[in-house]
């Protein structure tokens, strides 16, 4: 059986996928670790950064275990059971990169996607593989990548069920850096401390910024974001980054919290959140 390894260092959260075995494959009772985790990272205030990847040099993620979709009776016509997703940190705020070393396909390829940022390596795999299995490129892996990538990059991946290498990830925008194996953790780790660094508040503001403007049209979007950004600068972490500044020393951040006073339910233009938020 599959675990996943957790720990919390220095304000970064980092989830292992520890199943090499079957190259980081999610079963059952990872899946249940997987969301104890994502729960802790929403919860803890000590977590600012969240880094996904996989145990070994081989894979990411292969996706959920496709042995346990036969023996758990969720396939065919016939089938009586639900398939239980891979969990997805999806509703998370705060920052979470993903350090991709191997393969990361299926739906390791759709939790790589889930992650606001990815490191991969010149041995990367990735790609979808639903076609291949006859179900429907779903899970979210064509509307997402279309907005990563363009329309057509995404077709392409997703209507050839096409695995590409970490280099041409990079290249059409889906990685946002690549090294060389080995390296992908420490990359992230590098990324993950310099966003750690800042305001947990200003951060995990223009992350939501970031998203919840997709629901918008532009001039509210607009509107609201200036809205959000006004406010920002009424927050404890604000005259600490600018004093810091002046006195010439490295900002603390984080003392007192006030993500709440930033007013993204009061200023959203249209009053119905994003379902991503809820």
């Amino acid at each position: 059986m599959g675990q996943i390894d957790y720990d919390v260092s220095n304000h970064i959260a980092t989830i292992v996928l520890n199943n090499p075995a079957q190259r980081n494959a999610v079963d059952k009772e990872m899946s249940g670790q997987l969301v104890a985790a994502y729960e802790d990272v929403i919860a803890n205030d000590d977590v600012r950064v969240l880094i996904i990847t996989g145990e070994g040099d081989k894979a990411f993620c292969s996706g959920a275990s496709i042995t346990g979709y036969l023996a758990d009776g969720v396939l065919g016509e016939n089938a009586e059971n639900q398939r239980s997703p891979l969990p997805k940190p999806w509703r998370i705020y705060k920052p979470v990169i993903a350090a991709i070393e191997g393969f990361a396909v299926g739906g390791g390829f759709t939790l790589a996607l889930y992650c606001d940022m990815r490191v991969v390596t010149s041995a990367s795999k990735m790609g979808p593989t639903a076609l291949k299995r006859g179900v429907v490129n779903g899970a979210t892996q064509a509307t997402r990548l279309t907005r990563l990538v363009g329309t057509a990059n995404a077709l392409e991946l997703v209507l050839m069920s096409k695995v590409i290498d970490g280099a041409e990830a990079y290249r059409i925008g889906l990685a946002q850096r690549l090294v060389e194996p080995g390296n992908a953790l420490a990359e992230a780790m590098d990324m993950a401390t310099t966003i750690a660094s800042f305001s947990p508040d200003a951060v995990q503001g223009t992350k939501r910024l970031a998203y919840d403007n997709l629901d918008l049209p532009w001039e509210e979007g607009l509107e609201w974001e200036l809205a959000v950004s006004e406010r920002s600068f009424r927050t404890a972490d604000a005259l600490e980054g600018f004093t810091s500044f002046v006195e010439k020393r490295d900002p603390v951040f984080g003392q007192q919290r006030a993500l709440d006073t930033l007013g993204f339910e009061e200023y959203w233009p249209n009053g119905n959140l994003p379902t991503w938020r809820t």
